[in-house]
This record gives structure tokens, C-alpha cells and sequence, in this order.
């Protein structure tokens, strides 16, 4: 069993044997598969009742949101581009921007 319990839409999670970090982009309760995205951008799928045998531990959200994304340097976007930043209500932005 691993140490994290049930996956986490939006959390990412580290493999403990491999090192290799990702991110939980959806739980389909329907097919018993649970979507995965690893940094690069690579997408995979875990069965469900598999989820709680893997050797896991819970990551931190890399700094680096891009890695993802192809062709788009770190330094060609500034902190108003990420992707909480664009999750935000356009009243929380407005309200933002005023300060």
C-alpha cells in the first residue's frame, strides 16, 4: 500500500523506485483508470486497483510548469502566465491587478 491513499485530480505524485514525477489529470470512475501526466508531457493511465500497490509519496508542483509545453523557454513567460493564474476568476484578476 502506498502512502498517499486515493489519487488527487490536480496533486502530483512522485514513484519512490523510479524518482519520476507527475501529475493526477483525471479519475474516470466509469473505465477504473486513473489519468496521469509526467512532466514532459507524456500521458499514461494507472487501473485504478493497481493505484494502492505502486510505491508513491506526494510531490511538490514543479517550479518550472512548463516542462509540458513544447518549444516555450522558462524565461519567455513571467509568473501572470501560469496556469493558477489563469485558473483565477476574472474578478479575483481584476481585484488583483488593483493593488
Amino acid at each position: 500500500m502506498n502512502a498517499v491513499g486515493k489519487p488527487q485530480v490536480g496533486d502530483w505524485y512522485q514513484y519512490l523506485d523510479k524518482g519520476e514525477t507527475f501529475q493526477v489529470v483525471s479519475v474516470d470512475a466509469a473505465s477504473g483508470t486513473v489519468q496521469i501526466q509526467s512532466f514532459d508531457g507524456e500521458l499514461d493511465s494507472i487501473e485504478a486497483e493497481d493505484w494502492e500497490e505502486i510505491p508513491l509519496v506526494a510531490a511538490a508542483a514543479p517550479e518550472d510548469w512548463t516542462g509540458a509545453l513544447e518549444d516555450v523557454e522558462p524565461d519567455d513567460v513571467d509568473q501572470d502566465d501560469s496556469p493558477s493564474d489563469r485558473a483565477q476568476a476574472p474578478e479575483d484578476r481584476d481585484a488583483s491587478s488593483d493593488r
